[in-house]
């Protein structure tokens, strides 16, 4: 009974230390929390960290004591690959895209962010009401506030996630499972009774990894 309750415990504590790392603040980063790993530039030098994704910026944020930075940009000309924790990233264009598959076809997933500002004002009947206007990066002060973990709660931001392709040396950039359908289109039936057991959910990397590794790999009627 005592293993019981502690088993209980250790999940409410976990679930709560992550929901606090994921706050509505936090969204510009891609992990809930700063993670040990390490950054390979091209010449071999490898450089270890605490590092996190950082969206808003579409660069890597490095954690030193209290301290947040970003990449420089001597280093981010010169990386070739970046993990943090087990997650692959790799520079594409001068950007940064997550290495979910690397098979038959190469799946990867672009992170961005949107940004907008809320402002209150009184309507006609004396209540008040929030509108909200989109913001450019630039806009933010210039004294780290790009790369500070909690942003100021006068920001809203929201994640984007862009999955790209690349099958028969063609880039595809797949927003929506239709899309998809369209890149597999001899598969339609084949995705039809996946998703009878199967979840496809666009804002879980691991589900339309698991589907396009589906696709790939099982027998083609």
């Amino acid at each position: 009974m005592k293993s019981y309750l502690s088993s209980i415990i250790l999940v409410f504590i976990t679930f709560s230390i992550y929901s606090q790392g994921i706050s509505e603040q936090s969204k510009h980063y891609v992990f809930p929390e700063f993670k040990a790993g390490y950054i390979l530039l091209k010449d071999g030098t490898k450089k270890s960290g605490i590092l996190n994704y950082n969206a808003l910026t579409e660069n890597f944020a490095i954690k030193n004591n209290d301290e947040i930075l970003g990449l420089s940009k001597k280093d981010g000309v010169n990386v070739d690959t970046v993990y943090v924790g087990n997650v692959k990233f790799i520079k594409r264009d001068g950007k940064f895209f997550q290495l979910l598959l690397n098979s038959n076809v190469e799946l990867y997933l672009e992170y961005k962010c949107n940004l907008s500002t809320a402002t209150e004002g009184r309507n006609a009947y004396g209540g008040s009401s929030q509108t909200t206007s989109s913001t450019a990066i630039s806009s933010l002060d210039v004294q780290g506030n790009r790369y500070a973990f909690e942003l100021p709660k006068l920001y809203k931001i929201s994640l984007v996630m862009d999955y790209w392709i690349k099958k028969d040396n063609a880039l595809t950039k797949i927003e929506t499972l239709r899309q998809l359908k369209k890149l597999y289109k001899d598969r339609k039936k084949d995705i039809k009774a996946y998703r009878k057991t199967q979840k496809v959910d666009f804002k879980i990397p691991e589900s339309v990894s698991n589907l396009v590794k589906f696709l790939e790999t099982s027998h083609k009627e």
